[in-house]
C-alpha cells in the first residue's frame, strides 16, 4: 500500500494501538482530576449534598454582621506556607488577667507567653486558620457573644456574626473557607456552619432538642466531631458531611461517663477528647479507622495536637488557677514539652507556624493595666497595732463590716457584679464579719474564715429563689463549687448559657439512697438562660472559694459554696492575729452576742477557761461611699 506520493503507507501495528490508547487514557485522567480538584477547591461543602433547598441548609437570617474594620482577606487561592524547619509552632489560647479574658500566644521555646488582644471585654475560644494568618474567636466586645476574625498581619478585627443570642467555639474547615461553631437559641445549643466570606447565610448542621456543642473539623474536610446529649448522656458524635440521610454517629456510647472537647489529630486518623466520671477529667485518644479503643494519656481538658501529632497539650486545673501541660500521644522519640503558662486558662489551639513576628507586633500594643480597685488601708488603730474593721455601706448583714485590709476589694467586687448581672447581688449577705463569740450555722467549724473579717457569705435566699446554680468540681480529693448567678436580662446582653450540669442538693431528700449518701446528684437538665460566673469574678478581686468541709454531704452549710475569702497569702491564725491578741485564740470562749461599744470590756478577774474576748468593732473613721446605685434583687 502506497500514499499519494507513491511512498509506502504506514500501517500501525498492535503495539502502536496500545501506546495510543494508553496516551489517551492519561490525557483523559489528568483532565478528570483537574476538574475534580477545581470542584473540591470551589467549596468545602460542595460535595456534602447541602444545596440551599436541603433541610440541613436552614438559614439564620440575622447571623451576619457588618465588619468592624474590613481587612484584606487572605487569598483563597494562596498556597499554604510551609512551617519553619526546627520550630514546633505556636500555641494560642485564652487566659484571664486583670479581670478580663483575652487571647495569648506562646511560641514554643520562649520563656513566657504574650497577650495579643486587649480591651474592656472578653475574647476567648481562639482557632487558627490553616494558613496561620487569621484567628477566629468569640468575644462580647459589643455586648453579645459573637464571632470575630483577627488578621495577624494587619491586626484588624472584623465581625462574623451579630445576633442577640450566643455564638462561640469556632473551628476551621481545612481550606479556610468555612467555620463551624456552636450557637445558643431558645434554650438549646446547636452546630452551625458559616462561610468566612459572608456571601451566604449560615447553614444549620444540627437541629435536635438536646444540646449539640464544641465542634471540631476533620483535617480531611468531610467530618465534624461534636459533643451531644441526644442519647441521654454527653457523648462524642461524628457528623459525616457526605451522608445527608444518615449523618450522625455516636462514637462513645458511655452512659456511665461523659465526654467533651473533641480534637482531630493532624492526619484525621485519631480523635482526642476528655472523659469525665473518675473524679477528674482524663485526656483520651482513640483511632477512627475501626472500633473505638480509647487510651488515657493524662489529666486535663481542652486537648490540642502538636503539628506532627506526637504530643498533646491540655489544660490542667487547680482550685484557683490552671496550667498547660503536655502528654506523649505517639512516636518513639516524641518528648513532652514544658509550657511556662500558669493562668486562668480557656480554649487552646496549636499551629505549626512560627507566629513570632505578628505576635510581637500585637503584643506591642499592650497598655498598662488599670487596677481593679485602689487599696486605702488606714494605719493600724487597734490595740497593739491591729487592723480595724470598716463598715460596708448599703449592705445588709448581721455585722455589715469587713477588715480594713479587704473592704475596698469587696466594694469594688460588688460594683462589678452589679454591672455584670444587672442587679445588686451582694447588697444582702448571710455573713460578713462574724465575731469570735458569734454562732455560725451547724456544720461549720470554729476556725472558719468568717471570724477573720476577710470573708463573706452571700445570701442563700438567692439559691432558694432559683437564681443560683452551683457546679461541683473535685481537686485532689477535695470538693469545690463554681457558682453561677442568673443575669437580670435574659436577652444575651448579660452573662452566657450554662454548659455544665449543676448540683442538686435537694435530691438528698427525694428517697434516693445514692443521692442521700452522695449529698445530692447532678441535675438531669441544664437550666435555661444566661448566667454569670461569680466564682471567676470574685477571684478577679482576690476572693477565693473554699473547699467543702468533710461533712458537707450531711450538713448543707458544710458545702460552703457561698463563702469566699481574701487571704492575701495569710493562714487562718495570721489573719485572726490582725484583729485579736494571741491569747484570744487559745482561750475557749462560749458564744456571746458582741457588744455594741467601740471598746473591749473584760470580765473582772478573768480565768483562762472563761475569758471572753469581745468582738472588735468598726472604726468611726468615715469611709467613702462606693459608686453603687443599689437596685432591688430580681
Amino acid at each position: 500500500m502506497t500514499n499519494s506520493n507513491g511512498e509506502p503507507a504506514f500501517k500501525p501495528g498492535p503495539r502502536v494501538w496500545i501506546y495510543r490508547g494508553f496516551l489517551a487514557a492519561v490525557i483523559l485522567g489528568t483532565a478528570a482530576l483537574g476538574w475534580y480538584a477545581s470542584r473540591l477547591a470551589g467549596s468545602t461543602l460542595a460535595a456534602t449534598a447541602l444545596p440551599s433547598s436541603s433541610p440541613l441548609a436552614t438559614s439564620r437570617p440575622s447571623a451576619t454582621a457588618a465588619p468592624l474594620t474590613q481587612p484584606a482577606l487572605v487569598s483563597e487561592t494562596a498556597e499554604p506556607r510551609e512551617p519553619i524547619v526546627g520550630q514546633e509552632g505556636t500555641l494560642v489560647f485564652s487566659a484571664r488577667r486583670d479581670g478580663r479574658t483575652h487571647l495569648w500566644a506562646y511560641i514554643i521555646g520562649d520563656p513566657s507567653p504574650r497577650q495579643i488582644t486587649f480591651g474592656e471585654w472578653d475574647d476567648r475560644d481562639p482557632a487558627i486558620d490553616p494558613l496561620g494568618e487569621r484567628i477566629a474567636f468569640a468575644s462580647n466586645r459589643r455586648g453579645y457573644w459573637d464571632l470575630y476574625l483577627l488578621d495577624l498581619g494587619s491586626g484588624e478585627v472584623r465581625a462574623l456574626t451579630e445576633t442577640p443570642g450566643y455564638e462561640g467555639h469556632p473551628t476551621w474547615s481545612p481550606d479556610g473557607r468555612w467555620i463551624a461553631y456552636e450557637a445558643y437559641e431558645s434554650g438549646d445549643f446547636d452546630i452551625w456552619i458559616l462561610p468566612v466570606s459572608l456571601d451566604q447565610e449560615p447553614i444549620r448542621l444540627t437541629n435536635h432538642p438536646a444540646n449539640d456543642l464544641s465542634p471540631a473539623w476533620d483535617p480531611n474536610g468531610r467530618r465534624i466531631a461534636f459533643v451531644s446529649e441526644r442519647d441521654g448522656g454527653r457523648d462524642i458524635f461524628l457528623a459525616d458531611l457526605d451522608r445527608p440521610d444518615d449523618r450522625f454517629q455516636n462514637l462513645t456510647h458511655t452512659a456511665e461517663l461523659e465526654e467533651g472537647d473533641p480534637a482531630f489529630s493532624p492526619d484525621g486518623s485519631r480523635l482526642a477528647y476528655v472523659q469525665y466520671g473518675f473524679g477528674f477529667p482524663q485526656i483520651t485518644t482513640a483511632p477512627l479507622d475501626g472500633e473505638i479503643q480509647p487510651t488515657v494519656r493524662g489529666q486535663g481538658r481542652k486537648p490540642a495536637w502538636s503539628p506532627q501529632g506526637e504530643v498533646l497539650a491540655a489544660i490542667l486545673d487547680s482550685p484557683h488557677d490552671s496550667q498547660i501541660v503536655s502528654y506523649v500521644a505517639d512516636g518513639a522519640h516524641a518528648r513532652r514539652i514544658g509550657f511556662p503558662v500558669i493562668l486562668d486558662l480557656g480554649h487552646i489551639d496549636w499551629t505549626p507556624f512560627d507566629l513570632r513576628q505578628p505576635v510581637m507586633q500585637l503584643a506591642a500594643s499592650e497598655q498598662a493595666a488599670v487596677p481593679l480597685y485602689e487599696v486605702a488601708t488606714d494605719a493600724p488603730a487597734g490595740p497593739g497595732g491591729r487592723i480595724t474593721l470598716k463598715a460596708l455601706p448599703g449592705v445588709e448583714a448581721p455585722n455589715p463590716m469587713l477588715s480594713d485590709a479587704v473592704d475596698e476589694a469587696f466594694l469594688a467586687l460588688r460594683e462589678r457584679v452589679l454591672r455584670e448581672l444587672g442587679w445588686d447581688f451582694l447588697s444582702t449577705l448571710d455573713f460578713a464579719f462574724a465575731g469570735i463569740n458569734d454562732p455560725l450555722p451547724p456544720g461549720l467549724t470554729y476556725r472558719d474564715w468568717l471570724y477573720t473579717g476577710r470573708a463573706f457569705a452571700f445570701s442563700l435566699s438567692a439559691v432558694q429563689a432559683g437564681w443560683i446554680e452551683v457546679v461541683r468540681e473535685d481537686f485532689g480529693g477535695q470538693t469545690y463549687w463554681r457558682v453561677y448567678v442568673r443575669a437580670a436580662e435574659q436577652d444575651g446582653s448579660l452573662g452566657e448559657p450554662l454548659r455544665d450540669h449543676p448540683w442538686d442538693f435537694e435530691a438528698r431528700f427525694e428517697g434516693d439512697s445514692q443521692a442521700y449518701d452522695q449529698g445530692g446528684l447532678e441535675k438531669t437538665r441544664i437550666p435555661l438562660g444566661y448566667y454569670v460566673d461569680f466564682t471567676r469574678l470574685a477571684a478577679d478581686y482576690g476572693f477565693e472559694r473554699l473547699p467543702a468541709l468533710p461533712n458537707w454531704r450531711t450538713y448543707y452549710h458544710g458545702a460552703r459554696f457561698h463563702e469566699f475569702v481574701h487571704r492575701d497569702g495569710l493562714d487562718w491564725e495570721s489573719a485572726m492575729l490582725e484583729l485579736y491578741p494571741p491569747s484570744a485564740l487559745i482561750t475557749p470562749t462560749p458564744f456571746q452576742t458582741p457588744t455594741p461599744t467601740p471598746t473591749r470590756t473584760l470580765r473582772p478577774t478573768p480565768t483562762p477557761w472563761w475569758w471572753r474576748w469581745l468582738t472588735p468593732t468598726a472604726t468611726s473613721t468615715p469611709t467613702p461611699q462606693p459608686s453603687i446605685t443599689p437596685s432591688p434583687a430580681p
